[in-house]
């Protein structure tokens, strides 16, 4: 057991708190890392994860802030009234209420989605950040879009209702209607914004130097195509960018509990 301090509050708007938890060393104040979690129900598959790396960065000496954005986990809000522009609202309030105990935000954690949101984060913010890690990233919102409706398109030809298509559901989107998808209520809006977002349009050389780990159940398997674009694009703009691949469950997606003490270590 690493002894240590742990603070969690309630951060933002009165109408619309954010739930924010700040694992950190006891003793020294320092420096911190804040953790950009996942879409939809990946976030909560990727808690494990996450509190190891949070238990690993507390023995290094480093804090780690995690916030569960309005609309999801312990936050308020309804996940059908999330917005793009008040999850990073919700970032900027974590480094500020995490700076505010002693610990300052100087690296990012971005997880699948949280990859993309946390570039545009900096995009629109410019937090001083001296590094980030990317795990898994999400490099498209729009095709992060079609598989979360995908997952709506499959359960109804399972249930025996059929006929929809990811097609259609995106016109109903687009004409402001709210569809649920596995137990999500997910807003025209919203998907909408997430669309907007892809990281070949935003990393570039005022980022900081990005270290991306990408997680595969097999040795030696080859990059993705969309992942080699956007590696190529961004380093071709002076973004300074280590890739690394490391074996392992994908743990934002598994039925199981998933560790990767690898990638804890790499991180």
């Amino acid at each position: 057991m690493i002894a240590g301090e742990l603070h969690a509050q309630f951060i933002g708007d009165a109408d619309s708190r954010a739930f924010t938890l700040l694992r950190a060393p006891g003793g020294v104040k320092g420096e911190c890392t804040l953790v950009v979690p996942p879409f939809a129900e990946e976030m909560h598959k990727s808690r494990r994860i996450v509190t190891d790396f949070a238990r690993r960065e507390r023995k290094e000496g480093r804090g780690v802030v995690c916030v569960d954005l309005s609309g999801t986990g312990d936050s308020d809000g309804e996940f059908a009234d999330a917005r793009l522009a008040r999850w990073i609202g919700d970032l900027g309030s974590a480094v500020a209420w995490s700076a505010s105990l002693g610990w300052r935000v100087t690296s990012l954690l971005g997880v699948r989605f949280g990859a993309l949101l946390a570039s545009e984060f900096i995009r629109r913010q410019h937090p001083p950040l001296s590094r980030i890690t990317f795990w898994q990233p999400v490099t498209s919102g729009a095709r992060l879009m079609d598989q979360f409706l995908r997952i709506r398109v499959m359960a109804s030809r399972m249930d025996g209702t059929g006929g929809e298509t990811a097609t259609e559901l995106r016109a109903r989107l687009k004409a402001g209607e709210t569809i649920e998808v596995a137990g999500y209520a997910l807003s025209g809006t919203l998907c909408t914004e997430i669309d907007s977002l892809d990281l070949q349009h935003v990393l570039g050389a005022d980022f900081p130097p990005i270290r991306w780990i990408d997680v595969s159940a097999e040795s030696g398997a080859s990059v993705l195509p969309a992942t080699q674009q956007v590696l190529e694009k961004a380093r071709a703009l002076g973004c300074t960018i280590d890739y690394q691949q490391l074996l392992g469950e994908p743990f934002w997606m598994s039925t199981e509990i998933v560790t990767n003490p690898a990638l804890i270590a790499a991180s």
